[in-house]
């Protein structure tokens, strides 16, 4: 059974050790508690199949849950961890109390976080309603049953404290290049570098500002640098020229420093000239899907562009419209959400699409009515948040932004219901670990689980301070000076 909880706590540590975490230099990779080592969960692609993989957050241990089922099956424990001083191995199944076996896990996209993870969260805030911090559990071991006692490291979970552990292990990992190391080669850094840079800019700390710098720079060499403004045919791709605009929009409006803003415009500029005549965008300048496009493009354009007009950057009135009229067509009238495209309006993963543009819509102050429609659908399809072109993370990213900048008092409900999320995402050593959605997660997979999984647990969290203008903020030149 579980001596069960509620969920709070982050890094247990002294205010002696809190400042020395803070002041963490890059190299280091162990952030938070240094009694236990950093966990990186071990986790499969269901794209098919019926499973889902998972961390269990400070125990450090990865679980795995079948479509229908109650019990969560251990894939992997890792070294020095909670779970193995516990006595917790690979193939043990946690089994829950008779009177809670029947919440069952559902692989269904809209039912999120309910059944044995939020169960789990449960059992982890009850025991740390109690000292010593001591999570019971039954396991089932072969054809045995038999309880097991897990010191849980750390206390309540403290959303800004977990903030703080973030960035601390994004400063210690950034590359001297300025760069995050992505899942694969390719152009994967750029867009990784963005929203982790993005996350250090919503930290809000003044020793964070090199970092920032050095991830502008480092995509500016890579990626601006390749525009020919001649020929839209060369250049990054879309995904890589939306990211990096939004960074440097952000970082503009944040420190009222305008040294990037020319590749600023570049970005936005590429963008415009790539939408087509009936407004469709694709990953690069060819349209992909016999014509049909992909609408998460053009929403984190809108996003660009919006951005980049409050930084003095006139809005190309005609890509823009161009591009509104596809994402119009592409609202699925049953949910009030973006679909894939106008070919294909109806699609599950409507988090970073429908999110991005509630975000952009609200920065402009434009179309009041199609604003309050996304956010709407974000408050009530909230469950599927995780799941967006097989990457959680931009799902994540998106729709907590498009919901906090439209929809406050809806945005803190959602995060109220979110936070079992944010307690299997952290680790031992302060940092997250990346908890993915229940299906595809090839592209973060792409991006690198490591810093994507930081930068999108970041972003979500940030969203409750509403510095950034994605995040419905409206001071400029507020960054480092909350201190």
């Amino acid at each position: 059974m579980l001596n069960s909880p509620r969920l709070t706590d982050l890094i247990r540590v002294s205010m002696k050790l809190r400042i020395l975490v803070l002041l963490a230099l890059p190299g280091m990779d162990c952030m938070g508690d240094p009694a236990y080592p950093l966990y990186n969960p071990k986790l499969e692609n269901s794209k098919k199949g019926d499973h889902h993989d998972f961390p269990l957050g400070v125990i450090s241990a990865t679980g795995r849950l079948i479509d229908g089922e109650s019990e969560i099956l251990i894939v992997d424990v890792g070294k020095g961890g909670a779970a193995e001083k516990a006595g917790l191995v690979e193939g043990d199944r946690i089994v829950f109390p008779k009177e809670r076996s029947e919440v069952l896990f559902s692989k269904d996209t809209g039912t999120g976080l309910a059944g044995p993870q939020t169960e789990l969260v449960r059992a982890y805030d009850a025991a740390r309603a109690a000292a010593p911090h001591d999570l019971v559990v039954d396991v089932r071991r072969g054809g045995r049953r038999l309880p097991l006692t897990i010191r849980l490291p750390g206390g309540q979970l403290d959303p800004g404290k977990f903030l703080d552990g973030i960035a601390a292990h994004l400063l210690a990992t950034q590359q001297k290049s300025g760069r995050w190391q992505p899942g694969v080669g390719g152009d994967a850094d750029v867009y990784t570098s963005a929203f982790c840079g993005l996350a250090l800019l919503a930290a809000d700390e003044s020793r964070f500002l090199p970092a920032i710098k050095a991830a502008i720079r480092f995509i500016n060499t890579k990626s601006t640098a390749s525009i020919d403004p001649e020929n839209p045919r060369v250049g990054p791709k879309n995904w890589q020229a939306a990211s990096s605009a939004i960074l440097m929009g952000e970082y503009q409006l944040a420190t009222g420093d305008s040294s990037f803003f020319e590749f600023l415009k570049a970005n936005c500029d590429l963008l415009s000239a790539r939408v087509t005549q009936n407004g469709k965008m694709g990953h690069h300048f060819d349209i992909p899907y016999n014509g049909g496009g992909l609408v998460i493009i053009n929403s984190q354009a809108h996003l660009a562009w919006a951005l980049a007009e409050k930084c003095g950057h006139a809005r190309d009135r005609v890509a823009w419209n161009r591009s509104y009229r596809e994402v119009e067509a592409s609202l699925d009238q049953r949910t009030g959400a973006l679909g894939y495209s106008a070919k294909a309006p109806r699609s599950p993963d409507i988090a970073a699409r429908t999110g991005a543009m509630a975000a952009a819509l609200a920065i402009t102050g434009a179309k009041e009515g199609m604003v309050q429609q996304l956010a709407e659908a974000l408050a009530t399809h909230h469950g599927r948040m995780r799941h967006a072109h097989a990457m959680s993370s931009i799902g994540l990213i998106y729709g907590f932004a498009g919901l906090k900048s439209v929809k406050p008092k809806a945005h803190r409900k959602v995060m109220e219901e979110w936070m079992p999320y944010l307690e299997l995402s952290r680790n031992a050593t302060g940092s997250a670990a990346y908890f993915g959605g229940k299906r595809n997660i090839g592209g973060d997979q792409y991006l690198g689980l490591g810093p994507i999984g930081n930068a999108m647990t970041a972003l979500m969290i940030a969203t409750t301070d509403g510095k950034l203008f994605m995040h419905g903020g409206q001071r400029k030149n507020w960054f480092g000076k909350s201190g």
